[in-house]
């Protein structure tokens, strides 16, 4: 399921579990794009999956925003991260989202609500497919502590997104070759700080 990666039996039958239950609930709530449903493992899965190698400490507090599915942080969650948390807004897809947890067997919270009402800072912030880097960033900035850092799944356009940020924001910034994707980057975001507001 995960051919790059090396993980154990395990976890590929809890990801087929999860797999499972986002073909049963998609009709009903449209949690990926129809167009990817033919390749759910490699566009969804493995794309999150390769985040976990970026987590050495796996009881890092992760915090994945806009969570929709569960990707990324489902994914890590059953790979192996103790401490995740996935912020959604919609009713619906929590519910789906705690159903994949208690499936699964794998614990991870599901906060239902805007990531402006979550009260906790961050080591690992996670988005996939949410917004334009400067929205995200600006959607993250509660819950980012000099420590923090971001890794966030984005396509080629990544290098103009890069350009659009605040301006007096500071970071350092690294791009790597998505492994599910040609086109795909992961964006690895650190020593992040915002211009002071006047």
């Amino acid at each position: 399921m995960l051919s790059p990666l090396n993980v154990s039996r395990e976890t590929i039958d809890r990801l087929k579990i999860y797999e499972a239950l986002l073909l049963k609930w998609q009709p009903h709530l449209n949690l990926v794009s129809k167009t990817t449903l033919s390749d759910l493992r490699q566009r969804h899965f493995l794309d999150s999956a390769q985040l976990f190698s970026e987590i050495p400490n796996k009881n890092a507090v992760v915090c994945d925003l806009g969570s929709g599915a569960g990707f990324p942080g489902a994914v890590l969650a059953i790979m192996g991260c103790e401490n995740v948390t996935l912020i959604e807004r919609d009713k619906k897809k929590c519910t789906f989202l705690r159903n994949v947890s208690r499936e699964t067997n794998i614990r991870f919270s599901v906060f239902e609500g805007d990531v402006k009402e979550f009260d906790k800072k961050a080591d690992i912030i996670t988005s996939r497919a949410l917004a334009p880097l400067k929205d995200l960033l600006q959607l993250a900035r509660p819950l980012i502590k000099p420590t923090t850092v971001c890794l966030f799944l984005k396509g080629n356009g990544v290098e103009g997104e890069l350009k659009d940020i605040p301006l007096g924001m500071e970071m350092t910034s690294l791009k790597k070759q998505s492994i599910s994707s040609k086109e795909g980057r992961v964006l690895i975001l650190k020593n992040i700080f915002y211009p002071v507001k006047k």
